[in-house]
């Protein structure tokens, strides 16, 4: 185990999935969507990156982190007790995930921050990216759409057509996310049978969670955006969504109202931040 200064004592170890149910007490304390399956997510695409914090043996914290090649690397999951916050335990949680990840020779290190955790990485030197919010609505009959339900065989041009949007590939990301609901995943192909849009949706404790949502132009996303509301008619949704245009006009159009902000931002040299304009709603603020 590593040992961290801090306001108090605090070691690390790896979280496994005994450490599921103390994650899923700390997320329901915060109020977030996250279910068993988004931690053995986690787990699946590195069991070596997410860690519990110890004081005197007793966890009291969990950080995750999400490693993309050598592009970038993801924190999430930054969790501690209502009890024992303000005492240092967070900052030393992120700590711990950024000496892992720049361990590991990632060029950056990223988050999609809330406002007032990011006076916390304001002052560890990480920059401002660009603007989210959370918008939350109920599915319904949106209409016919063009978009087509994904199959197996589309995730290797799935995969394909994310890399340079998202900025890196994350084909283990993306697999573990369509055997996870695969009627919940539609795409959109042009007349020569290539990938112009997709989009994913999985359950959460609150709400059905949409992302990612990336499309070459607003029309393409309208429909793909239909598709998962006729999917999920009656549910509550959650999506992560750019704020810009025409990203916010769009869900706004389909009746999702703005929950809370987020902002993305980065640690070290962000060589690869995507493509934003394509990008309607992230896969979710914990892995990006």
């Amino acid at each position: 185990m590593k040992r961290m200064a801090s306001k108090t004592s605090i070691t690390f170890r790896k979280l496994t999935r005994d450490d599921i149910p103390f994650g899923m007490q700390l997320k329901k304390q915060a109020g977030w969507n996250q279910l068993p399956d988004d931690w053995e997510r986690f787990l699946k695409h590195d069991p070596n990156g997410a860690f519990v914090a110890l004081e005197d043996g007793t966890p009291v914290g969990t950080v995750t982190t999400t490693r993309y090649g050598d592009r970038f690397g993801w924190v999430g999951m930054v969790l501690v007790p209502e009890e024992k916050r303000r005492r240092g335990i967070g900052t030393a949680l992120l700590s711990q995930a950024i000496s892992h990840l720049q361990s590991t020779g990632v060029a950056a290190v990223r988050l999609d921050a809330t406002l007032a955790g990011k006076m916390v990485y304001d002052r560890i030197g990480f920059s401002d990216e660009y603007h989210l919010e959370r918008r939350q609505g109920t599915g319904r009959d949106s209409g016919a759409t063009e978009a087509q339900t994904m199959v197996r065989s589309d995730l290797s041009k799935v995969i394909t057509y994310d890399a340079p949007v998202f900025g890196a590939r994350r084909e283990h990301m993306l697999s573990i996310l369509y055997e996870q609901r695969p009627e919940l995943c539609f795409c959109m192909k042009d007349t020569s049978g290539e990938l112009i849009g997709l989009i994913m949706a999985r359950p959460g404790a609150n709400a059905f969670q949409i992302g990612p949502w990336l499309a070459d132009s607003e029309a393409v996303a309208e429909q793909l955006l239909r598709a998962v509301m006729n999917a999920l008619e009656g549910e509550p949704i959650f999506l992560d969504v750019l704020c810009a245009e025409p990203q916010s006009s769009l869900v706004a159009r389909h009746g999702f109202e703005t929950q809370r902000p987020f902002i993305r931002m980065f640690l070290g040299e962000n060589k690869f931040p995507g493509v934003p304009e394509r990008t309607f709603a992230i896969a979710g603020v914990e892995t990006g």
